[in-house]
């Protein structure tokens, strides 16, 4: 469960995994796994220290020695290495680590009394009634601390002293901050402190004059606290709802995001998508793609980031465009892609469908953040889990209640969020609409076998939610093409090719006209070529007349005019001299082709064609369009200062052992 113990090398022994499990970061790691009942548990636990029974955290949260809660809560504490049993109680001293002033206290009395010399300690030792033979310092203070942890020893202790003394004791034990923010400290020299208190140790002297009251004592003197403990999460509403209308809203909504990202992508790939200089996609281009793509704004927001995310765009000096892994993915059967988008969203560093801040950069796009991205990981998979385990099927819930819910499941992780959480849940709960995730408030079929079974057992639902893709289209009379269904790869690829596409919701539609003829004809088909595929693709083999004759009427009239590239041309009034240019056999790599008797054209540039008649002996002079002559300087040539190394781009997950390796190494089974 605390897989960081597993983090390459791994502990060799028990002594270095137990160093592992108690460093702060691992501790903290296993709180985040923890609801808040057994955090509570935790803090009250951290509060009594080491040796802390069942009976004393009972007695200290208000609740019967036998309580299922506190029981299952220890039992989970204990399952993660944050308690464990010790001389008839719990080791607890090392939670001081995650909580330094548990329940609003101060410093433990082995903490405080470590500061003191041996004539002092022993002087408490005498008057609690300790023995101090043969103790060093180490076992004296264990002595002294274990004394002052019993209620009873202190209040006995505390009813001696004078009316106003208690008082003060009282006052003290019950505050929870002080000018310095350490729990039950008072400021003052020491004869002006309580020194009834401080000879007696129930108020401890340290430096600057401060003396703090040791939590042990402040526990015993608040007479009838309770630390705060809830077993029973918020309530989720719930409403009944037909499975049926849920199916088949989540099978509408994975058709449609599949639709949308072959459309953004359509849209980009006509050119780069500029950038703006700050980082992000600007609002303006997003709703440029979105009018291109057909599709609404929360969409294509949601789209552009799901592409991002799963490296299916790339963003460089130009711009955004879509990456050779859009092709492997284009590829794919429609279940398996919808898979890989969930697989990407469910670590995605943004939240396109949230509420904007309104503190914060408005309609961000692409703009992410790594802190951000830790939350926004860590929320996604919560809010899964719960949904799945509060939200039976049959029965619906709305994001109103949730975030409470999702407080009480995780407090560190929603914590992180900060005033952020609500805005983060509603942006996860409306993204999982799209993806088929959710579906009018509850998890569908495809969430429950996903988050249960795994990406294996999902799949055989996600085919039957998607049909696998279609490889003949209808061609109707009408120059059109129609899909019912979603094309496969290679149908898309040839539909695309030779016609325009006009609609990607339902069936999808292309239309052929002489342009979109042209275009195919342009890419190397020929007309008996296109003919001869779309009859192969058409259902019944059926090929309209009327797009036959369209596709010979465009091929008759394609290539009447030529186009031919030139990288320059060589002109000269020598004829003579153009002539045995023309012919020089060192000269063949131009491609060097006679236009007019005084005008060669060179397929190369016009730098390349200069160096090449140089190296053959001629002597030719370069001009610019203008007709001027063209001065060449020399220019010095300089390295290039290296590049500065960015830590952060070559970051990656640290790799984990294999926890069950582990535990057989440790054990001794090799």
């Amino acid at each position: 469960m605390r897989r960081d113990a597993t983090i390459e090398p791994v502990p060799k022994t028990v002594d270095k995994l137990a160093e592992r499990l108690l460093h702060p970061s691992s501790m903290a790691g296993a709180c985040a796994l923890l609801a808040l009942p057994q955090l509570q548990v935790g803090e009250a636990a951290a509060a009594l220290g080491d040796g802390c029974t069942t009976v004393r955290l009972a007695g200290l949260l208000g609740v019967p020695e036998d309580d299922a809660d506190l029981a299952g809560a220890l039992r989970r504490l204990t399952a993660l290495v944050l308690v464990w049993p010790r001389a008839g109680g719990l080791a607890a001293a090392h939670l001081s680590e995650m909580w330094p002033h548990p329940l609003g206290l101060g410093a433990g009395a082995a903490d405080l009394l470590v500061t003191r010399n041996m004539t002092e300690l022993r002087k408490l030792a005498k008057l609690y009634g300790v023995s101090a033979t043969g103790r060093g310092k180490d076992e004296l203070i264990t002595a002294l601390a274990g004394w002052l942890a019993e209620p009873e020893n202190v209040r006995r202790l505390v009813a001696e002293a004078p009316a106003e003394v208690r008082g003060q004791l009282g006052d003290l034990a019950r505050q929870s901050d002080s000018l310095f923010g350490r729990p039950g400290a008072m400021f003052g020299s020491p004869g002006m402190v309580l020194p009834w208190a401080v000879e007696r140790g129930l108020l401890i002297r340290s430096m600057w004059n401060v003396s703090e009251m040791p939590r042990e004592v402040a526990l015993a003197l608040r007479e009838g606290f309770r630390a705060p403990f809830r077993p029973r999460p918020p309530v989720v509403t719930l409403e009944p709802i037909d499975p049926a209308i849920v199916e088949r809203e989540a099978a509408a909504a994975a058709t449609e995001t599949l639709a949308a990202i072959t459309a953004v992508v359509e849209a980009m790939s006509a050119g780069p998508v500029p950038l703006l200089k700050t980082g992000g996609l600007g609002v303006r281009e997003l709703r440029r793609i979105a009018k291109a793509s057909g599709q609404d704004e929360d969409r294509t927001r949601l789209t552009v980031e799901l592409l991002a995310a799963g490296g299916l765009t790339e963003a460089s000096q130009a711009g955004l465009t879509p990456s050779t892994a859009y092709d492997d993915f284009g590829g794919a059967e429609p279940a398996d892609q919808l898979l890989e988008v969930i697989e990407d969203w469910l670590t995605m560093p943004a939240s396109p469908l949230a509420p904007p801040d309104p503190t914060g950069p408005s309609a961000r796009i692409l703009y992410w953040d790594e802190e951000e991205e830790l939350i926004l990981t860590g929320l996604r998979a919560l809010t899964m889990r719960t949904v799945l385990g509060v939200v039976p099927e049959g029965q619906a819930t709305d994001p109103g209640t949730l975030a409470a819910r999702l407080s009480w499941e995780s407090p560190v992780l929603t914590d992180q969020s900060d005033d952020d959480l609500e805005r983060y849940v509603t942006g996860i709960w409306r993204e999982a609409h799209r993806l088929a995730l959710l579906a009018h408030g509850t998890m569908t079929t495809l969430g429950r076998v996903l988050f249960d079974g795994g990406r294996d057992a999902a799949r055989g639902h996600a085919e039957a939610m998607l049909p696998r893709s279609r490889d003949s289209v209808l061609l109707p009379n009408d120059l059109t093409a129609v899909v019912t269904g979603t094309p496969s790869a290679a149908l898309l690829a040839l539909l695309d090719g030779i016609a325009t596409q006009e609609s990607r919701s339902g069936a999808w539609t292309w239309r052929f006209s002489p342009a979109s003829v042209r275009a195919a004809l342009d890419a190397g088909y020929g007309p008996e070529d296109l003919i001869a595929r779309l009859t192969e693709a058409a259902e019944g083999g059926r090929v309209p007349q009327t797009l036959t004759y369209l596709i010979e009427d465009v091929a008759r009239r394609h290539g009447r005019v030529q186009v031919r590239s030139a990288g320059c041309c060589l002109c000269s009034d020598d004829e003579t001299l153009l002539t045995e240019i023309l012919n020089t056999r060192s000269l063949r790599a131009l491609e060097l082709v006679r236009l007019a008797p005084t005008v060669l054209i060179s397929a190369k540039a016009q730098a390349d064609t200069l160096a090449a008649l140089r190296a053959a002996g001629y002597a030719p002079s370069g001009i610019r369009a203008d007709g001027s002559p063209m001065i060449e300087v020399p220019q010095r040539r300089r390295a290039a200062p290296p590049p500065h190394a960015d830590m952060g781009e070559g970051f990656s997950a640290p790799a984990l052992g294999d926890p069950a390796t582990m535990a057989r190494r440790l054990l001794g089974h090799r």
